[in-house]
């Protein structure tokens, strides 16, 4: 049994996200992890699908800061010349969109990348598809959990 108290049988049944590429499955989300407002639930998942739009093409990601401009030139990622993000600066970027609260969509994006995600997003061979593929993922867990 998982930590968070998880049956085996549902770990190995869950569902792999979009993405050939991807070598991520969604990670269930714990039932103590998360409140079960309608309100929490519903930004959680605008913030995650709006962040993962932002970061779509490829072009509009980076590593190495949270956001960055055109010309490569680390910015805040609420500043008009952000155009590139890395996976928590799309988020910081649709949580300040949207007006909605980010930690919560933070904490799933981590339990899918099992780590820290700023390290994980900026370890060398980290790949734009595997990127995507985390939100896929964050965003599968947290629509399963509702």
């Amino acid at each position: 049994m998982p930590f968070d108290g998880t049956p085996i049988s549902t770990v190995s049944t869950l569902k792999p996200y979009a993405g050939a590429e991807a070598r991520l499955v969604g990670v269930p989300m714990p039932a103590r992890a998360f409140s079960r407002s309608p309100e929490i639930i519903d930004s959680r998942i605008a913030v995650l699908r709006r962040a993962r739009d932002l970061l779509e093409n490829e072009q509009r990601w980076c590593k190495g800061s949270f956001a960055r401009s055109w010309f490569n030139i680390p910015v805040p990622p609420h500043s008009a010349l952000a155009r590139r993000f890395c996976a928590i600066g799309a988020i910081m970027r649709a949580g300040r969109e949207l007006q909605l609260r980010t930690q919560d969509a933070c904490v799933a994006l981590q339990l899918q990348t099992v780590r820290s995600v700023e390290t994980w997003n900026d370890e060398p061979a980290r790949t734009h598809a595997e990127v995507i593929a985390a939100f896929d993922a964050a965003l599968l867990a947290v629509e399963d959990a509702v």
